[in-house]
C-alpha cells in the first residue's frame, strides 16, 4: 500500500473512513487554525482509499453543513490509484460546536476549551476585545501620577497632551467605554488593577537548579511593573564596565556598561509580555533568572494568524491580543513600529555577542529564552549531537571558525564522516558556513560575533 507524505498534527488529521469522530476533528480545525481532514488514510498514513468517491463527497459536505454550520471544501484527490477525500476548514468566524462541547486542536489531538479560553475565543471572533471591555470602575478610580507618568513620556508623539485632561486623554486613546473604564484603562491608570484582576502581575525569582533563591512579585499598573521589573533586572544582572579609547587623551575615554543580557532586550520582552498576554487566563507573567539563562513567560499563546517561525523574520504580522494596550504603549513610546519587537531582540543579542532567544508556545503560553550559552555538552547532546560534533563545537567556542582539515585533526575522523558531521551541524542551525564548498570553506557558530562578521562578509562580497 503506498503511504502519504504527511504526518497527523495541528492541522492535519487522517481517517480510513468517515464517523461522527471526524466532525470533532473538524470542529477543533475550525476553533484553531483551520485544518485539513483526509478520509481513506490510516493513522500510520497508509493510503488505503474510499468507495464510491463521489457519493461520500455529497455526503460529508451535508453532515459538516448540518451538523457543525460550516461550508467546507470537500474534492477527491488521487494517490497512486486510490480515491481519497480530502476535507479542508477555515477557522471559523465564530465558535464551533458539536454535542454541547467546545473543542480546539492542541498538535495532533483535540482538548475541550476552557470557560476561560471559550469567552477569549467568542470575543476575539466577534471583533472584541478583552481590553476593550467595561470595567467595574469609573473615572473617579483614575491615578493622576499614572496620567502624568503617561503624559510624560507620550510628549513625543503626542504633543498636545494635558495631563491636566484625563478624561480627554482617556477618550482620545478610546479607554472610557459606556463612561466607565474599559478593561485597559484599569491595567494602566489605576492605583491598583489586582482589586478586580489579581493575576494582573510580574514575579521574578532566581535559580540555582530546582533551588528558589529569591523571588520577587510587582503588582500595580503595567508602568509600575516594567519600572520594578528593570529595576530587579540591575539588582540581579552582573554588568561590567567596557573602556575604550576614542582618543589618546583622558577625555577620550569612555565608558560602556555591559550587561549579563542587554537591558534593551528584556525591556523589551517584558512590554512584548505585558501587551500580548492573556488577561483572562489564570497565571502571571513569570520571569526566571536560572544560571545559564533568563526566561519570561506569559500566559496566552500566539495569537491566531502568528506562527513561532514568523517571529525571526524581518517584519511579521503584528496580531494584537490587547489593542488598547498596545497603542497606549504605543503613544507612550514604548513600543516601535508593530511588528518589529522580536526581531529587534534578535538584534541586540547578536550585538552582544550572544545567541539568539529562542521563542516557544508552552504551557498555554508564551516564553523568550534568553542564553548566555546554549553550546554546552549537556545540551549538545540533548539535540542529537555525537562527541565528534560535541568536541568540534567547544573547540569552535574558543577558536571562533573550523574547518574541514582541522575538524580531523581535532577528532581523528575521516574526511567523508567530517563532511557529513559538518553538514548536520549547519542542518541543525548550530553551524554557519562561509562560502562555498571546498578548501576555502569556513565554519562558524550561529548567533556569535564570529558568525555575524562571516555574513556580513558575505553581504560584502568577501
Amino acid at each position: 500500500m503506498p503511504r502519504i507524505d504527511l504526518h497527523e498534527g495541528e492541522t492535519v488529521e487522517f481517517k480510513r473512513q468517515w464517523t461522527d469522530q471526524a466532525l470533532e476533528d473538524l470542529a477543533a480545525f475550525a476553533n484553531a487554525r483551520g485544518g485539513t481532514l483526509l478520509v481513506g488514510v490510516e493513522d500510520d498514513g497508509e493510503v488505503v482509499g474510499v468507495a464510491d468517491p463521489d457519493a461520500e463527497v455529497q455526503r460529508i459536505a451535508n453532515t459538516v453543513a448540518s451538523r457543525l454550520g460550516l461550508t467546507p471544501s470537500v474534492s477527491r484527490r488521487s494517490m497512486d490509484g486510490y480515491e481519497v477525500i480530502e476535507v479542508r476548514v477555515e477557522p471559523a468566524r465564530g465558535v464551533v460546536g458539536l454535542n454541547g462541547r467546545y473543542r480546539t486542536r492542541v498538535g495532533s489531538t483535540n482538548r475541550d476549551l476552557s470557560p476561560e479560553e471559550l469567552g477569549r475565543l467568542v470575543l476575539e471572533r466577534s471583533g472584541q476585545s478583552w481590553d476593550g471591555l467595561p470595567s467595574p470602575f469609573d473615572l473617579d478610580r483614575v491615578a493622576s501620577s499614572a496620567i502624568r507618568r503617561f503624559a510624560d513620556l507620550a510628549k513625543r508623539r503626542l504633543p498636545e497632551v494635558d495631563p491636566n485632561e484625563p478624561e480627554r486623554i482617556l477618550q482620545n486613546l478610546g479607554l472610557l467605554r459606556e463612561s466607565r473604564l474599559t478593561n485597559a484603562a484599569v491595567l494602566l491608570f489605576t492605583e491598583r488593577p489586582q482589586q478586580i484582576f489579581p493575576a494582573a502581575r510580574l514575579r521574578i525569582g532566581v535559580f540555582k537548579g530546582t533551588q528558589i533563591l529569591d523571588t520577587h512579585e510587582f503588582e500595580g499598573t503595567l508602568w509600575e511593573q516594567l519600572d520594578g521589573a528593570l529595576e530587579r533586572f540591575r539588582r540581579l544582572l552582573k554588568v561590567a564596565l567596557d573602556v575604550r579609547a576614542t582618543a589618546p587623551t583622558l577625555e577620550g575615554l569612555q565608558h560602556r556598561e555591559v550587561w549579563e543580557y542587554p537591558l534593551d532586550a528584556l525591556r523589551e520582552a517584558v512590554t512584548n509580555a505585558l501587551v500580548h498576554r492573556d488577561y483572562a487566563a489564570p497565571g502571571d507573567i513569570q520571569v526566571r533568572l536560572l544560571e545559564d539563562s533568563l526566561e519570561i513567560w506569559n500566559p496566552g499563546g500566539l495569537p491566531e494568524g502568528i506562527r513561532l517561525e514568523q517571529l525571526r523574520a524581518p517584519s511579521h504580522p503584528s496580531v494584537l491580543r490587547n489593542p488598547l494596550i498596545a497603542r497606549t504603549l504605543y503613544s507612550a513610546g514604548l513600543i516601535e513600529q508593530w511588528g518589529t519587537g522580536t526581531t529587534r531582540i534578535l538584534a541586540w543579542c547578536r550585538q552582544a555577542g550572544l545567541p539568539e532567544p529562542e521563542f516557544q508556545e508552552e504551557a498555554g503560553g508564551f516564553r523568550v529564552v534568553f542564553l548566555k550559552d546554549p553550546y554546552t555538552p549537556k545540551r549538545l547532546r540533548a539535540v542529537g549531537l555525537n562527541e565528534r560534533q560535541v568536541k568540534a563545537v567547544l573547540y569552535l567556542k574558543d577558536r571562533g571558525t573550523i574547518g574541514n582539515k582541522e575538524y580531523q585533526q581535532l577528532t581523528g575522523a575521516s574526511k567523508p564522516t567530517v563532511t557529513r558531521d559538518l553538514d548536520e551541524l549547519v542542518g541543525k542551525g548550530i553551524l554557519v558556513r562561509k562560502g562555498g564548498r571546498g578548501r576555502g570553506t569556513r565554519y562558524t557558530l550561529k548567533g556569535s560575533q564570529w558568525a555575524q562578521k562571516a555574513h556580513n562578509g558575505l553581504e560584502k562580497g568577501s
